[in-house]
């Protein structure tokens, strides 16, 4: 009797997890959503925050980052055997680059090499990071059916930036062109002043992932075609990396 509790309790708790994302929403709405009383709800999600699975505060429950951890974990491999061409992007573009992949709607970086010119791009750990409103977010959506996008911006696209995509319309149509033009951008829509430009990088057996350049808006036009080469160079050194 003891098990099936605990087994409905995971069970409770995984669909819980799976109504949330970066930004808060009510106990109630947590409930409405999952079906289950508010107490049960608040005590899963006392027990999830001791792990910072979730976080609870004055703008509701969120995912915590102790998600994005345990992800990483899972693709830690991947990051150690691309970590060679990130060097080699960094090398060609000398920007601040990434590999990502993503959890639900938002990006997990899993390695990075932040810039070392004077100006520079150099992301904060407790900022939100949704799909859409990142230039690797973009990407990886590209390479998902657009029902499956529908999903995941079921919570809403709260805006980030006045420069925000929030139409989920607008955002199919840019994700089309991303699939034809084979390049994603971020023009200021998840921080003020910083630009990007991502490529799709297909793994086998895994989830969506991106390549990605970030850098000052100042800089963007003027640097872009340079990116955009570096990025096709190195994806084509990932993709023998595991097709070898």
């Amino acid at each position: 009797m003891k098990k099936q509790q605990n087994i409905q309790v995971i069970s409770r708790a995984i669909g819980i997890l799976r109504v949330l994302g970066h930004e808060g929403i009510s106990l109630g709405e947590v409930a409405r959503l999952t079906g289950l009383p508010r107490s049960t709800v608040q005590r899963i999600v006392d027990t999830l925050a001791t792990d910072n699975l979730v976080e609870a505060g004055e703008c509701g429950v969120r995912l915590g980052w102790g998600i994005n951890e345990l992800a990483k974990r899972n693709y830690s491999s991947v990051a150690a055997r691309l970590r060679y061409p990130l060097e080699i992007l960094f090398e060609l573009t000398r920007e601040t680059v990434d590999i990502a992949t993503h959890h639900g709607h938002e990006v997990i970086f899993l390695d990075r090499i932040i810039c070392d010119q004077a100006v520079r791009v150099v992301p904060l750990h407790d900022r939100p990071r949704p799909l859409y409103a990142m230039a690797n977010g973009k990407a990886m959506l590209s390479m998902m059916a657009d029902e499956e996008i529908k999903g995941l911006l079921h919570a809403g696209m709260a805006p980030m930036t006045e420069h925000t995509i929030v139409s989920p319309q607008k955002l199919l149509r840019q994700i089309s062109e991303v699939r034809e033009t084979g390049f994603a951008f971020d023009l200021e829509e998840h921080a003020e002043g910083v630009c990007g430009v991502s490529i799709t990088l297909p793994i086998p057996q895994q989830p969506p992932h991106a390549l990605s350049v970030m850098l000052p808006s100042y800089r963007f036009k003027t640097r872009l075609a340079v990116m955009q080469d570096a990025l096709k160079q190195v994806r084509q050194e990932c993709v023998k990396i595991f097709s070898a």
